[in-house]
């Protein structure tokens, strides 16, 4: 059956099926060492077990003991850590891969660039470890006094960090000295086989450990789909890959889980096997990852399309672009191996190739372009009248791009139905035109105006590392004005709110006025990408510029809730992933950043389990409170409090608590963390009604601490992990106050 062409100046598209192409009519005139061998017993590990350690049949002590000490080595800030330095090896790579005229070479030589850095930071750690593991040598851990790991390592801390660096040697130390507490805790608890343990060759394990993650991060700089650091990875880490936000967090996680079971290990030959699972896989590390193999195929199939025939459907070039595009996708190939490579590509590339005929051939590709460029001036660095020719074939290769990976995400029952797949094809591609392509070629109930009535594109960034494109941005800096009800509305991660970080930033009147940008990441991207190539600042601080682009922030700021969508491939929730959207908010001219207000830890190392909820404090909630308890205004106490712990406080608690269960194995109910974060919350405000008003004078003191801000921590006791997994604490929570911000 003959399909129906888009005459240039007659009726619409439709494909054999009826499928209607998303085109109005228009006219077209006018570094890498080999990989060690495992260390053998006795050949490089040093003994650390005590002769009285786990005998055989002691496993269930020694489990205990590995999810105590696991406990004991949370620490957030060693995830933030990780994703700086992630972030940070992510912008070397990509600027280096834009310093070589050669494209084909040019992420081979990138990655030589990035490993050296790394080996080098690398490098500097296992020196600074090792200094800690001469030094303290046989000495018992529970003689480790306050500030002498940074005396033995000449490092103060590094409390505010000038670079990456600086802050990934700071959390090392932290985590030193959290193995050492932990050790100590667990002897007092009678767990012998870690409280016999010495400082030096317990910082030995710890030291092992670090070349390993970071060739990890390596991985993850340069584009290579996550894996988990141990590659025979547990059923645990399986489950946290459903529960973690980004990629860093399940490495910091697996990181302290494998020292956990190093330090824990029964024997020398149990510690031996643990650390070959986690030498690197012989594997190329130059080769090209599936990202790169997508930026050559969207330059190839732009220019396929621009110098296509017009009229003529392009499925040769599409049948070439899908599998490459399905390589650089993980999760489809179950889809894939129940119905073949060969028929998916086929099915999608026929239908899909008819929607985009009326657009292929250069005149096509110059009046995209010349739209394209009209709208994105200011971010293509165009000036008026000006134009990229390419910019046509690139936006319909971005828009067959998404199409293909939403597409790809149906069940395969659906990919096998010829009527449902044309179906979602045609909507699928819709929907990505409207995105990537100017409102003057789209039918008119496709194109989506903004708040302020304006349409804007999705543009391939950053232009400077073209054909290496990492994420996009849309091409618009929407303006906004919002009043306090409105930015109360929009919820951030960790459970903050805009009201409150505005309030933070100083906003005193409103309605405020600010500008948002939208960003959204491509395969292979993170947001060290788009930090180093959108932000002025330094790379700790950048990336905290960014928040998810929920749907309730779109609604509020953008007039569109359906900007926070990017397909089925884009998982809800889910952040630093390819399709994740994110926003930046700028308020008197400059970024606003995240801030981290609320912390949920265990103590697994106690008698009874033990639950910390941190509160952290900004200068002006502090300074609030202390001049309400002064003046004895305890209902305003309760209520400042209260509004901190509202509705987006709960759901990152609930969220916190559901990983941290999953993570030590605590099998709860369904709903039962979120029963249990709202019974926190509930005895939160009762500690605060009966607590603090006799805490006055050391909130005060606090208040006018050097320290910015404040922490309140609440303590919460169970009788057993049965009570913490039934979330039913003993009683209401013991109240500390500390001046600063603390997360431990």
């Amino acid at each position: 059956m003959s399909v129906p062409v888009l005459d240039p100046y007659g009726e619409e598209v439709t494909t054999e099926m009826g499928a209607t192409s998303p085109f109005a009519p228009v006219s077209l005139s006018g570094m890498a060492e080999p990989a060690p061998a495992p260390p053998l017993p006795g050949q490089v590990l040093r003994s650390p077990f005590a002769e009285a350690a786990v005998a055989a049949g002691d496993g269930d002590r020694a489990a205990e003991a590995t999810d105590a000490l696991l406990a004991e080595l949370e620490d957030p800030g060693f995830t933030e850590a990780l994703e700086a330095l992630a972030d940070e090896a992510a912008a070397r790579h990509l600027r280096s891969v834009g310093t070589w005229s050669n494209d084909s070479e040019a992420p081979t030589l990138a990655t030589a660039d990035t490993m050296q850095w790394l080996e080098h930071l690398a490098g500097e750690a296992d020196r600074m470890l090792g200094a800690l593991e001469a030094y303290f040598g046989d000495r018992p851990a529970d003689s480790l006094q306050e500030g002498e790991i940074e005396a033995a390592t000449g490092i103060d801390g590094f409390t505010d960090p000038a670079d990456v660096q600086q802050l990934f040697f700071g959390r090392l130390l932290d985590k030193a000295k959290k193995l050492a507490k932990g050790a100590v805790k667990l002897a007092k608890k009678g767990l012998s086989v870690v409280g016999n343990l010495a400082l030096g060759p317990l910082f030995g394990q710890l030291r092992l450990l670090v070349k390993p993650l970071l060739g990890k991060v390596l991985d993850s700089a340069i584009g290579k789909l996550p894996e988990s650091l141990r590659p025979l990875a547990t059923q645990l880490a399986a489950k946290l890959r459903g529960e973690t936000d980004s990629h860093e967090e399940e490495l910091a996680d697996t990181f302290d889980r494998s020292l956990a079971e190093l330090v824990t290990a029964p024997d020398e030959n149990a510690a031996a096997h643990l650390l070959a699972e986690l030498q690197p896989a012989d594997e190329d590390t130059y080769a090209p990852s599936a990202a790169h193999e997508l930026d050559s195929a969207r330059v190839r199939l732009a220019r396929e399309l621009t110098e296509a025939d017009p009229g003529v459907a392009p499925i040769a070039q599409l049948e070439q672009f899908i599998p490459v595009v399905m390589a650089a996708m993980p999760l489809i190939r179950m889809g894939v191996r129940l119905i073949g490579r060969g028929r998916i590509v086929d099915g999608i590339a026929k239908p899909l190739s008819q929607l985009i005929a009326s657009m292929v051939g250069q005149d096509a590709a110059n009046l995209l372009s010349r739209h394209i460029a009209s709208a994105g001036l200011g971010l293509l660095g165009l000036e008026a009248g000006g134009g990229d020719p390419t910019l046509g074939g690139e936006a319909l290769a971005a828009a067959a791009e998404d199409t293909v990976r939403k597409v790809l995400t149906l069940p395969p029952e659906s990919l096998e139905n010829e009527l449902l797949l044309e179906t979602e094809i045609q909507d699928a591609f819709g929907e990505a035109a409207a995105r990537h392509l100017p409102a003057n070629v789209l039918r008119p109930e496709l194109a989506e105006p903004g708040v302020d009535g304006e349409h804007g594109v999705w543009l391939m960034m950053p232009r400077a590392t073209r054909p290496c494109f990492r994420y996009k941005k849309y091409s618009r800096v929407i303006p906004v004005r919002i009043t306090r009800s409105m930015a109360r509305a929009v919820l951030l991660s960790g459970g903050d709110s805009l009201e409150r970080r505005l309030l933070d930033d100083g906003a005193e009147t409103w309605p405020v006025d600010g500008e948002v940008e939208l960003y959204e990441l491509l395969p292979g991207g993170g947001l060290g990408h788009v930090s180093a190539f959108e932000s002025t600042d330094g790379p700790i601080a950048a990336a905290e510029e960014f928040e998810e682009l929920t749907e309730s922030a779109a609604t509020v700021l953008a007039g569109n809730a359906r900007l926070a969508h990017v397909g089925h491939h884009g998982r809800s929730g889910g952040h630093r992933r390819p399709g994740s959207r994110y926003f930046r908010f700028r308020h008197r001219g400059r970024p606003l950043h995240r801030r981290h207000f609320l912390g949920v830890l265990f103590d697994l190392t106690a008698p009874q389990p033990v639950l910390r909820v941190n509160l952290v404090l900004g200068e002006r909630d502090t300074h609030e409170l202390a001049a309400h308890l002064q003046r004895r205004h305890f209902v305003q106490v309760v209520s400042i409090v209260r509004r901190l712990l509202g509705p987006a406080a709960l759901k990152a608690l609930e969220h916190r608590l559901t990983r941290l269960m999953t993570k030590h194995g605590i099998t709860a109910e369904a709903g039962s963390a979120a029963r249990l974060a709202q019974r926190l919350v509930d005895g939160v405000l009762r500690a605060v009604s009966d607590q603090l008003p006799a805490a006055a004078a050391t909130l005060a003191k606090a208040a006018q601490d050097p320290a910015p801000g404040a922490t309140l921590t609440f303590t919460f006791g169970f009788a057993d992990r049965a009570a913490l997994a039934a979330g039913t604490p003993v009683s209401d929570p013991a109240v500390a106050i500390r001046p600063g911000r603390h997360r431990d």
